[in-house]
């Protein structure tokens, strides 16, 4: 999937940027083709557990959620592979496909950092006050994040690729709102992280009476380590978008989407 700015007339300089926009969709396609089959090792290595301990229980709301954060991906990360991969498809068929694509990772997305903040807040003791805090902090960044999408996708143009053979859809004026979008969910994940760890390193320090098995501490650890892996992810996928060519804005997409997956067992934690 390239997201390229080709605009000049001068073939010396198309040339250079038709250059750096197939490396940016080889190098995006490279990320994808990992993310799925990590996503599939991961699939393999725990669908006994899941079997166990969610197909056979009662669908709930949280069902739904699981289903959502885990599932979703294995439909998005083969639909960003076709739209970078393709060859022949008309303008409107690369808007289709890269409509679904943004629209599936900001659900799955949802979906993943409401269990996450569900998590943030069993952990503080479902108080009442807490619950609020962190349901306006939810409500607020996803409203911005999903205004966010919503604009960039109205704002974006399509056009063929000059070498169809060697890269799919080109897509231009991408980064106008993803800087905010990802500034945003940065913001948002380290928020989670220093409130997550307030009440971990007391229970890692002291311990916890109620739990002598551990659970407590695994439950945290465990929220801990995937909020520093999302976080992380989201500062990286900030400074890309600063930083580099505007053909790898969505190069770490589909590694969020396989941290998506690798999350969602926490649900039924």
């Amino acid at each position: 999937m390239s997201a390229s700015n080709i605009t000049t007339n001068e073939p010396l300089q198309m040339l250079q940027e038709v250059m750096v926009a197939i490396e940016g969709n080889r190098n995006i396609q490279n990320v994808a083709v990992a993310s799925a089959a990590i996503m599939i090792l991961e699939w393999f290595l725990t669908f006994e557990m899941e079997i166990a301990l969610v197909w056979k229980t009662e669908w709930n709301a949280m069902k739904g959620i699981y289903i959502a954060s885990r599932y979703l991906p294995f439909i998005n990360v083969p639909i960003a592979l076709i739209f970078g991969l393709n060859e022949g498809f008309s303008v409107e068929g690369c808007k289709v496909l890269y409509n679904c694509i943004i629209w599936m990772f900001g659900i799955g997305q949802a979906a993943a950092d409401l269990v996450l903040m569900l998590r943030t807040w069993v952990v503080w003791g479902k108080t009442k006050h807490m619950g609020l805090f962190l349901a306006a902090c939810y409500i607020v960044v996803w409203v911005v994040i999903l205004i966010g999408l919503a604009l960039q996708l109205w704002i974006v143009t399509y056009v063929p690729s000059p070498v169809p053979r060697l890269m799919g859809c080109i897509v231009q004026n991408t980064n106008v709102y993803m800087t905010m979008i990802y500034a945003a969910a940065t913001i948002y994940y380290a928020s989670m992280l220093v409130l997550i760890l307030i009440p971990g390193i007391s229970v890692w320090k002291f311990g916890a009476p109620a739990c002598p098995s551990g659970l407590e501490r695994v439950i945290y650890s465990d929220g801990v380590i995937f909020y520093v892996y999302i976080f992380v992810l989201s500062l990286l996928n900030l400074i890309i978008i600063v930083k580099l060519p505007k053909d790898y804005i969505n190069l770490l997409m589909t590694c969020v989407d396989t941290l998506q997956l690798l999350r969602a067992p926490l649900i039924e934690a």
